[in-house]
């Protein structure tokens, strides 16, 4: 009887890992940033059944945690989804992402007197993101419960997503539950994430660890719009001093303007170098101390002298949607002095540029365009039959 239940588990383990598809899938790709919505979609319009894919089952909606953290959970057959949320409006979510000095990857997080033991890399240089740190400390327990509840349910497949600081905090998320001894997580669990718009969280020694066990697997992605700036933050130095790295410099120089730069001594550069950490790592105390007053005495780790973040790998770049062209004043079309003066070109539209809505710099980064551009990207069809190709409210 033994031999029996051991060859059916084995063989429910191999189908179940077999559907569990490693590398970057276009159809998961468009299903998970579709997931990512749902939370804009709720905000806007109290319902979210319009952008949630086919065959997805919402089974889990957490409440709030700590900086205004929330996540989701889907099922589809044997793959559990863990759908993280981004920034919202208030400010305590806006303090975890501009907490961006760094703590050590593994250490303890005291949040109201108990402690978060975590370990989000093994290389002892490694550190990460402090306020992301944190967001995973408010989440952690309640999503180990959710996994082992799934366990139960014979779910051991997993795609952790989310946009924005959903999708840095997806990424150290899956990090986090990587490194957990077998005691607290099954080593029987895969993972797999898709990460949208995502800030950076951790230094170069944390990106090459993150790099060679995920990345390098297959089985991590970070996907951005080539012109969203948000993937660039937070800003970095380059710790070879010899130069600003690409990310600091698009947003400190343009790019005549940086070519003057280059006559800059290696000392003055190395004295910029230590007076940015200097003021992160005072800002970052600051930014501590305010939210402890939001939910609870927090104690981080001490911070670590690094402020050089690196990208992840397996980077998938997006083009920019289309910014439509929006009259500021709908009434002019109604005005026939102001029709007569304004010419059109042969589309119909306004040839003068001043009469429409200029599009925000960070226009490119609200999910829905994220999706918007996977459909276009990967699916013309489906971006063809789009009713919406954007959200009035994110004009």
């Amino acid at each position: 009887m033994k031999v029996i239940l051991i060859v059916f588990i084995t063989i429910f383990s191999f189908n179940s890992f077999a559907q569990f598809e490693i590398g970057f899938n276009k159809e998961e790709a468009r299903d998970m940033v579709a997931i990512c919505n749902s939370f804009t979609f709720l905000e806007l319009y109290h319902s979210d059944l319009e952008i949630l894919p086919a065959g997805y089952k919402k089974t889990y909606t957490s409440g709030m945690f700590g900086m205004d953290n929330k996540y989701q959970v889907y099922q589809k057959g044997n793959v559990g989804i863990i759908n993280l949320r981004g920034s919202t409006a208030k400010k305590i979510s806006w303090l975890e992402n501009i907490n961006s000095a760094m703590i050590p990857a593994k250490g303890v997080i005291k949040v109201s007197g108990e402690n978060f033991d975590y370990c989000f890399a093994q290389d002892t240089n490694a550190a990460v993101h402090a306020g992301y740190a944190l967001g995973i400390a408010f989440l952690a327990k309640d999503i180990l419960y959710q996994i082992r509840i799934m366990n139960i349910e014979g779910i051991n497949n997993f795609i952790i997503t989310g946009h924005s600081q959903g999708g840095a905090l997806a990424s150290l998320l899956r990090a986090y539950l990587e490194n957990l001894p077998a005691d607290q997580m099954s080593k029987g669990n895969k993972f797999k994430n898709y990460s949208f718009a995502a800030p950076m969280i951790g230094n170069k020694w944390f990106s090459r660890e993150y790099n060679s066990k995920f990345c390098d697997a297959n089985t991590s992605f970070n996907v951005a719009i080539k012109s969203d700036p948000i993937p660039s933050f937070p800003l970095s130095y380059n710790d070879t001093a010899s130069f600003f790295k690409d990310n600091l410099k698009a947003f400190l120089f343009d790019k005549e303007a940086f070519s003057l730069k280059k006559s800059i001594s290696e000392g003055s550069v190395l004295f910029f170098e230590e007076s940015l950490k200097r003021t992160v790592k005072k800002f970052g105390t600051s930014v501590s101390e305010q939210i402890s007053k939001d939910v609870g005495p927090v104690i981080l780790p001490d911070y670590v002298a690094d402020i050089n973040y690196l990208k992840l790998n397996n980077l998938i770049e997006i083009n920019p949607v289309d910014f439509p062209k929006v009259l500021k004043d709908p009434s002019v079309v109604k005005n026939d002095s102001l029709v007569s003066v304004y010419k059109r070109g042969a589309d119909g539209h306004f040839l003068n540029d001043e009469l429409y809505v200029k599009e925000s710099w960070n226009y490119q980064h609200k999910p829905y365009n994220y999706y918007v551009s996977i459909l276009k990207t990967y699916f013309p069809e489906e971006y063809k039959a789009l009713k919406n190709k954007y959200l009035a409210e994110n004009l």
